[in-house]
C-alpha cells in the first residue's frame, strides 16, 4: 500500500475499516482582496478493499467542461449504463465513456450552493452506516450552520444589488454607504 493510499480518515463499521475519507482544500484570496475564497476542494471516499474511490466529491472555480461543483460515483448501474450506450451509439460526442458510470460529474447546486463536508459526514453515518460518537450530529449540524452562514456573506457581497433588493422588498430600509464599490466582487457564479 504506497502512502498515498493511507492517507484519509478512517471510516468504521462495527469498528472495522471499511472505507476512508479524503479530504482537500485550496484557498485563494478574492476578487476584493480582502476574503478567503475556495477555489478547489476534493472530498473522496474510498474503499479499504482495492483503495478505489466510491465517491467523489469535487468542486473546481475554473471548470469548463463540467459543473462547479459536481458528485462523481464510482458504481454500475445496468439501466443507466444502457442509457449512456445508446446515447454514445446516436452520437459519440454526446456520452464520452457510456460503460463508467464514474465519467459522469453530477451537478449539485454550483460555486456558492454545494455541499458541505457536515452533508458529506452526515450521509456517512446515516446512509453508510458508519461509526460515530455521541453527540456527531449536534457537531455537524453547528458546522453546517456556519458553513451557511460563510455561504450567505459571500453571495451577498458577490450579488450587493440583489441582497439590498431583496432586504428592501422586506421593509428593511438599505443604502448604500459613499465607499460601496461592488465591482470589486465576483457577481457571476460558477455552475457549470
Amino acid at each position: 500500500m504506497s502512502a498515498e493510499d493511507r492517507k484519509g480518515i478512517p471510516l468504521l463499521v462495527g469498528g472495522v475499516e471499511l472505507a476512508t475519507l479524503q479530504l482537500s482544500i485550496y484557498l485563494s484570496l478574492d476578487r476584493s482582496g480582502v476574503h478567503l475564497k475556495t477555489v478547489r476542494s476534493d472530498i473522496v471516499i474510498k474503499s479499504a478493499l482495492d483503495r478505489n474511490p466510491l465517491l467523489r466529491l469535487d468542486y473546481r472555480a475554473d471548470m469548463k467542461r463540467a459543473p462547479a461543483a459536481h458528485w462523481q460515483v464510482t458504481a454500475e448501474r445496468g439501466s443507466f449504463s444502457h442509457l449512456l450506450t445508446r446515447a454514445n451509439a446516436v452520437d459519440e460526442d454526446r456520452v464520452g465513456s457510456p460503460h463508467n458510470l464514474s465519467s459522469l460529474h453530477i451537478p449539485v447546486g454550483g460555486e456558492r450552493f454545494r455541499p458541505c463536508l457536515e452533508d458529506v459526514l452526515q450521509f456517512l453515518v446515516q446512509e453508510c452506516g458508519v461509526d460515530r460518537r455521541d453527540g456527531w450530529l449536534a457537531v455537524v449540524q453547528e458546522g453546517r450552520e456556519r458553513w451557511r452562514e460563510r455561504q450567505v456573506a459571500a453571495v451577498v457581497r458577490d450579488a450587493q444589488a440583489q441582497a439590498a433588493g431583496t432586504l428592501r422588498s422586506l421593509g428593511w430600509t438599505v443604502t448604500a454607504g459613499p465607499d460601496v464599490d461592488d465591482e470589486r466582487y465576483d457577481r457571476t457564479f460558477t455552475y457549470w
